[in-house]
């Protein structure tokens, strides 16, 4: 007769597999890690699963368009507008830098990490929310933030970058510039071109 006997020392090892399947970095580590220690963050985050990554990106993306609101134009429609611009625009800029790090032969260059990183590089405009409220009575407050904001958020895509790809910050700076420069442009004409269209038509009938 057969009889199983479990090893503990298995049982324990099955458990730490069981508990290392899941990211090593969570969202909200990740929140504030971005913000005020990005280098060492995209460096954790390099090692998690590309499917983690741009998860996080996505839920950055969605917080951070919130804060995108112009002040007095907070409703559904507008939300909504501005949370489908937004993760459109995050990513053509995505697909523009793989273009350009393609051409180049840039190393290291996953789509999926690359978005999940620059998604996070934007979670600096959430923080525009309390500003918008200010703003809506003292507009200069809501200017100058959106601008220490833009900054911020810029320096952390640069960072977002040199660590997706691997490479020196200074490598990348052009690689920063130019399609997140082009793809806006862009893709903010197509907008305003398509919408000009739609009432164009909703007024001629």
């Amino acid at each position: 007769m057969n009889s199983e006997t479990s090893n503990p020392e298995q049982t324990a090892l099955s458990t730490e597999t069981i508990l290392d399947e899941g990211p090593n970095v969570g969202f909200l580590e990740t929140f504030y890690g971005v913000l005020f220690n990005p280098r060492k963050t995209f460096e954790k985050l390099y090692s998690e699963d590309s499917f983690t990554v741009v998860i996080y990106g996505i839920l950055a993306v969605f917080l951070s368009n919130i804060g995108k609101l112009e002040p007095g134009h907070v409703n559904f429609i507008n939300i909504l507008g501005v949370e489908f611009i937004g993760f459109l625009s995050w990513f053509f800029v995505g697909l523009f830098i793989i273009f350009f790090s393609t051409v180049f032969k840039t190393p290291n260059n996953n789509l999926a990490r690359l978005l999940g990183f620059t998604g996070l590089a934007s979670i600096p405009f959430l923080l525009m929310t309390p500003a918008n409220l200010l703003g809506h009575f003292v507009p200069f407050v809501y200017a100058v933030c959106m601008t220490v904001i833009s900054i911020w958020a810029f320096i952390l895509f640069w960072i977002s970058l040199a660590k997706s790809f691997q490479l020196e910050a200074w490598r990348v700076l052009l690689m920063a510039i130019i399609p997140f420069l082009l793809g806006i442009f862009l893709f903010t004409f197509l907008i305003a071109n398509i919408f000009g269209m739609l009432f164009t038509g909703a007024a001629v009938h």
